[in-house]
């Protein structure tokens, strides 16, 4: 893992998740509004392309640590800072260890392990949050909008990897074609 250009893309993640996702925001019934999270997609294609189950963990956290300061409450909201993160990592483990089972490039592969990711993350971080202090009685709203968020960040998970799949091998040390053919 090269690790500065790593930082710098997840900071152009949550960049652009903090200002351009706004323009995708869906209104959806009775959960709320949904909007795509991008570290997640992100997070799935390292776990996907990393080298050791170590480097995806810590990109995964850093991803949520990153993700947890954005979505902390101010004026008294019942955040905590942390569930996120732990969430991220728990879930990229996971998929680095079930990875070898799927084709990386295929876009329905990036969909479907996306979607994975995200129900796990979200799912275990609604459920903190609401151990944490959030009250009982919007556990299922917050749990339906934790879907719609999976739901959709799947569907745009292979434009990020594609806008991605290129620039990857500048914060990835992925190996080369003529490695992988000798293995």
């Amino acid at each position: 893992m090269r690790w500065v250009p790593f930082l710098i893309l997840a900071y152009v993640t949550v960049l652009v998740q903090a200002t351009l996702v706004g323009v995708l925001v869906l209104p959806v019934g009775w959960s709320g509004p949904v909007a795509p999270d991008l570290a997640a997609a992100v997070a799935v294609l390292v776990a996907l392309n990393a080298r050791s189950g170590l480097d995806v963990m810590i990109a995964a956290w850093i991803l949520g640590m990153a993700m947890d300061l954005m979505l902390c409450g101010g004026g008294g909201a019942p955040t905590a800072i942390g569930p996120m993160a732990i969430a991220y990592a728990l879930s990229a483990g996971l998929l680095f260890r079930i990875r070898e089972a799927f084709f990386h490039e295929r876009a329905m592969t990036q969909a479907l392990l996306t979607l994975l990711f995200c129900l796990l993350a979200h799912g275990v971080w609604i459920t903190a949050q609401t151990l944490l202090g959030a009250p009982w009685s919007a556990y299922g709203r917050w749990l339906a909008k934790g879907a719609g968020i999976s739901v959709y960040t799947a569907v745009l998970a292979p434009l990020v990897c594609a806008i991605l799949r290129t620039p990857r091998r500048w914060f990835l040390a992925v190996p080369t074609d003529r490695r992988r053919k000798r293995r």
